[in-house]
């Protein structure tokens, strides 16, 4: 009686203050939870706030409905509330409750009396804000744990963090197992509380992280360190510098670099943000975030997102803040520490970079033991691979400095196991559409500034779309050295290990960090639009013939998928072109004989930057049938020995995931299901192209089209490595001569492809050569071409139109008159 009066006292101020989020969304689907079985609940300490907020969710969810166990019971029912602590009011208390353990052995005996049932112990969290609280802290110590307060501050609690709450289930434990272990039963009830106990302790460090530290606390902690220290007397050293004058550089870069992470700042960020998403995107469609859960209870963790826009920084921050796990301290670029979005951003956990350490080892060490004290502290990280924002859509060749920090830290020594977590972000549309425009066209890049961000006010009233955030398979740091370096832990408790294998290592792990990014993509109606549009003669379709084309990509998607990881539209093709009209992206020109689906020449270019989003999914498609672009008819054998020669630049280029026996086997599976199509036919050993004036010809050379940028690219080096066998030039000069050739090609021909001249990729490409052996250069800069590469480009060119080969040829001519002349 007493008990129901008391439940609905605190009931009113819950449901007039408190609005809980549940996570997952979704429970009973993604945890698994049998509700045709037995379900008890577990929370870590007796309160009654929780145990009414649990009755609410678990009606909600159509959960057994939960029950306080009686002090003497015969037999736990469905429904059933653990309790595994007493409160803690100052300090005190939070001891294990003797009747629940009792209880708990009681439904161990009721699991083994009844093997056949599976009796399922559902662990639920209830977090009031998400406030880890600072280190020496006076009210820290009093009110250790916010969940025990007295009433008074849990009515306080209700009023400001009331708004700010949340529910975390996870899997349930299956006592089946428990019962059945051979171990004593009184041991097997403190064991299942101790580890329900951990348990509870890792999901709050989950979501809540280590205790803030004082900035001012952080920087002595940097400046007293041993390799700071050690850093300090080599410059007083090297620069004769008293160590007054060295110790205030090294504070100075320490406090250029630091974060000031501020729980205030956080939630002030966290309801600006809201606001800015709603007003400008149709909803941030989150993917695999229960990967990222589970691991964070038990790794430090990494994370290392694709980096396509400055929003980047703030989404990725905000959605892990709404997943309930702890947003990271970012490594930003020291071009944003601008007023006022610097202080803001290291309020919100970013810090601060140079973008060339330029050889200042006191900064280099002072940054390094940075890196190391927030990952031995258990700080989650995120920095950008690519370095920059991508101006091309592709991903760019990854940077491996911070990677090779992280790995260096782990070395030395974590508390925890290091995963390494790759994000794809991808938008329907791009938030600085038009700065990018200005680029793709030759523009420079704009320093950031305040009156940038004066200017974002007319941005904001157009519509974005959707945002698309994909969590990709985490990579267990420690056990890929395992794998590929056995001896790592030799190295362990060195500060600043160099091994032999580290900088071959890192660049490896890079490249399978993109990969996985690559692996996670999501395909969207711009995108795939865009890939289609820009395939055409005059990026122009008709409005029938595109939503054919559509469909054929999406069966291909579905048939021959690039990774089990990657997202794929459930629209049908007609469906995705609306989407993309109401983007403002395309637009319908009317006409009887059938309408027309076209772009302005503007847009045409920004398209090229969706295009390549998803480049990589569709590359083996489109290589399949450009090798039908001048051949009716190729044996299979010879159709995957040529797309296995070009294999090797792709897949660096492009970051796909397969090894050469899997793109075999998806070139076997494509050339399948373009006959499925009817896009191919099958004789004997033979696979033969449609007829000429079949629509199933036009729909595979449009397909072809995806290809042809990349194919005239290398088309373009491997003709002037041909013309230059024998001649003295640098590698630098080689780069600079393709891509001076690439920018005339694309202005004279109006190719619709920026990445073309992309210096990197020419560098790429030339880097991919000389480990096939395809060129060497001798100590004379000379270069030495092998007969394979004659062979190279002469399939090179057989797989793009004779129109496209002529330009190819005739440019190339062009070239060698215009350097011969220089």
């Amino acid at each position: 009686m007493i008990l129901n009066i008391y439940q609905k006292l605190v009931g009113i101020p819950l449901k007039l203050l408190v609005n809980s989020k549940l996570l997952p969304e979704d429970p009973i689907k993604d945890l698994e939870i049998d509700l045709e079985q037995p379900i008890y609940y577990v929370l870590q300490r007796n309160s009654t706030s929780s145990f009414l907020m649990l009755r609410e969710k678990a009606r909600a969810l159509g959960l057994p409905e939960p029950k306080i166990i009686p002090k003497k019971s015969n037999k736990i029912e469905n429904g059933s509330v653990f309790f595994l602590q007493s409160k803690m009011i100052l300090g005190l208390g939070g001891s294990p409750i003797q009747r629940y353990q009792k209880s708990l052995f009681q439904l161990l005996e009721q699991q083994r009396s009844d093997i056949e049932t599976k009796h399922q112990l559902l662990p639920l969290s209830i977090y009031w804000g998400r406030n880890p609280g600072k280190e020496n802290s006076f009210f820290r110590v009093i009110f250790t744990d916010t969940e025990s307060a007295s009433f008074i501050r849990k009515f306080f609690l209700f009023i400001f963090q009331g708004r700010n709450t949340f529910i975390r289930l996870t899997k349930p434990v299956d006592l089946r197992r428990v019962a059945l272990s051979e171990t004593k039963h009184e041991v097997q009830v403190r064991k299942l509380t101790r580890t329900l106990r951990v348990h509870f302790h890792r999901l709050r460090q989950v979501a809540m992280g280590p205790l803030v530290s004082n900035r001012g606390q952080m920087v002595t902690n940097l400046i007293v360190s041993d390799t700071v220290r050690e850093a300090i007397n080599r410059e007083m050293k090297k620069k004769k510098l008293t160590k007054s004058k060295a110790t205030k550089l090294a504070k100075k870069y320490a406090l250029e670099i630091s974060s000031a992470y501020s729980y205030k700042a956080v939630r002030f960020m966290e309801s600006m943000l809201t606001h800015l998403w709603n007003k400008i995107y149709n909803g941030v469609v989150v993917q695999n975030a229960e990967l990222v859960r589970e691991i964070s209870s038990t790794h430090q963790v990494v994370y290392v997102p694709s980096h396509r826009s400055h929003i980047d920084y703030l989404l990725l921050s905000y959605t892990l803040y709404h997943e309930g796990l702890v947003p990271p301290h970012i490594a930003a670029g020291i071009n944003l520490n601008f007023w006022p979005a610097g202080p803001l951003l290291r309020r919100g956990g970013a810090f601060f970079l140079r973008r060339s350490f330029g050889g200042n080892k006191l900064y280099t060490a002072v940054f390094n033991e940075y890196i190391y004290q927030l990952m031995n502290r258990g700080t989650p990280l995120e920095f950008f691979p690519e370095g920059g924002r991508s101006r091309t859509g592709r991903l760019l060749q990854p940077k491996t400095g911070l990677l090779a920090m992280t790995v260096q830290a782990l070395l030395r020594g974590t508390r925890k196991p290091v995963a390494i977590i790759p994000v794809y972000i991808g938008y329907e549309r791009m938030f600085e559409g038009n700065s990018y425009l200005k680029e793709l066209r030759g523009g420079e890049k704009k320093k950031e500034s305040f009156g940038q961000l004066l200017g974002i006010r007319k941005t904001l009233k157009q519509n974005f779309g959707k945002v698309y955030l994909n969590f990709s398979p985490p990579i267990d740091l420690n056990k890929y050295l395992d794998q590929h370096e056995p001896d790592w832990k030799d190295y362990r408790g060195q500060v600043g290990a160099k091994p032999s294998w580290l900088t071959p290592r890192v660049s490896s792990l890079s490249e399978l960090i993109m990969q996985r990014i690559n692996g996670t993509s999501r395909v969207n109606s711009i995108s795939l639009v865009a890939l289609v549009l820009l395939s055409s003669e005059r990026t122009a379709v008709g409005k029938k013939e595109l939503a054919i084309q559509l469909d054929i990509l999406l069966s291909l998607m579905k048939s021959v998928p690039y990774s089990n990881c990657t997202m794929v539209p459930t629209e049908s093709g007609q469906a995705l072109i609306e989407q993309a009209k109401d983007l403002g992206t395309i637009f319908e020109v009317k006409n009887p004989m059938g309408d027309i689906i076209t772009t302005t020449e503007e847009t045409a270019v920004l398209m090229t930057y969706y295009r390549n989003n998803i480049i990589h999914i569709f590359i083996a498609f489109s290589l399949v049938a450009s090798c039908f672009v001048n051949h009716k008819r190729v044996a299979l054998s010879t159709l995957v020995k040529r797309c296995l020669q070009f294999y090797p630049f792709l897949k660096r280029e492009l970051f796909i995931h397969w090894s050469s026996e899997d793109f075999e086997i998806q070139i076997e599976k494509t050339v399948e299901s373009f006959i499925e199509l009817k896009l191919l036919s099958k004789s004997d050993t033979h696979i033969i192209r449609p007829n000429e004036l079949c629509d199933e010809l036009d729909q595979l050379l449009l397909m072809a089209e995806i290809i042809k940028p990349i194919l005239l690219r290398y088309g373009i080096l491997l003709t002037l490595l041909s013309s230059q066998a024998g001649k003295s030039i640098s590698r630098r000069e080689l780069e600079q001569h393709s891509q001076e050739v690439a920018q005339r090609l694309a202005a004279l021909y109006s190719i619709n492809a920026p990445e073309s001249f992309d210096k990197d990729l020419f560098k790429t490409t030339t880097s991919v050569l000389r480990k096939t052996g395809l060129i060497k250069i001798a100590d004379d800069n000379s270069f030495e071409v092998s007969d394979e590469l004659i062979k190279l480009n002469a399939q090179v060119l057989g797989n793009v139109s004779v129109n496209s080969k002529r330009i190819m040829q005739k440019t190339a001519d062009w070239a060698k008159q215009h350097w011969n002349k220089e």
